[in-house]
Parts: C-alpha cells; sequence; structure tokens
C-alpha cells in the first residue's frame, strides 16, 4: 500500500525520513487496556539490534511477557506495556534496527520502585538469552503532566 502525501505536508519532511512501523499493540489513550486509569509517566525503552533474526527474537520475548502480563490483570493496575515499534537502521544490510517499547505507569511508587527493573539480574539474564547487552538498552523515562 502506498500513501500520497500532500505538497504542503511533503514541505517540512526531511529529505530522508525515517520510518518506523508498529510490531504489538500495547495501552493508549482511548485503549480499553488503559480503562480509566491516569498515566503518571511512561518510559520509552530501546533496544538496538544487530540483525533483523535479533529484533525478531526480542519482538517475540515482548509478545510472549504482554501475553503474561495480560494474564495477571491486577498488575495492570500499576504498569502497563504500551505499543511496541521497530525502526529500521538506515542502510543496514543485517535488518539491524530498534525496537522501541512504550511503558505506562499509573501508580507513582510503584513507579519510583521499578523504574531501574531493566537494569535487573532478571533482565540482563534476558538480554544475554536474546543476544543483547546492557549496552544495547537505552531507556528514558517522562514524568506525565496531569494537567495537559
Amino acid at each position: 500500500m502506498s500513501a500520497t502525501i500532500s505538497p504542503t505536508l511533503q514541505a517540512v519532511f526531511p529529505s530522508d525520513p525515517e520510518t518506523m512501523v508498529r510490531v504489538l499493540v500495547g495501552e493508549g489513550p482511548g485503549t480499553p487496556r488503559r480503562g480509566s486509569k491516569v498515566l503518571f509517566a511512561k518510559s520509552e525503552c530501546s533496544y538496538y539490534c544487530r540483525t533483523a533474526e535479533l529484533a525478531a527474537r526480542v519482538i517475540d520475548a515482548l509478545r510472549e511477557s504482554d501475553e503474561r502480563l495480560r494474564s495477571r490483570p491486577q498488575e495492570l493496575m500499576l504498569w502497563d506495556w504500551q505499543h511496541t515499534w521497530f525502526k529500521p537502521e538506515l542502510g543496514s544490510e543485517t535488518g539491524a534496527g530498534h525496537v522501541v517499547l512504550g511503558v505506562a505507569w499509573y501508580d507513582q511508587q510503584f513507579y519510583a520502585e521499578r523504574r531501574g527493573a531493566y537494569l535487573s539480574r532478571m533482565h540482563t539474564l534476558i538480554y544475554d538469552d536474546l543476544g543483547l547487552t546492557v549496552d544495547d538498552v537505552t531507556v528514558t523515562h517522562y514524568l506525565v503532566d496531569p494537567e495537559a
């Protein structure tokens, strides 16, 4: 499927735009998964994958983790996954790119306690099993303005 971009939008696009492809659907504003929960913070987790095969393993692991989380709805009250995206590395011959996962945090205390979980022993063992290192993982946290 190809899309036509209006000349007005074309004028503001960079000459080499990056593309992100949504690979997993998560919670978000207006989705049943969010319901009436109020977002306190969100985190953007980026996993650099040197090959397409590694990216596929990471996406599959996130899919399985999301299925386990949804089987424990009491945990969804404190946090949830947001959409997961794949951003290909331009010009890569190996299919390298970043798998980008959002985390929604609904509880301030839980966020304070768990925001560094990606560096835990459990997570580093998972990275090792998948073929990632801690250096391949970048996490950025954002507090959400409740007035916005």
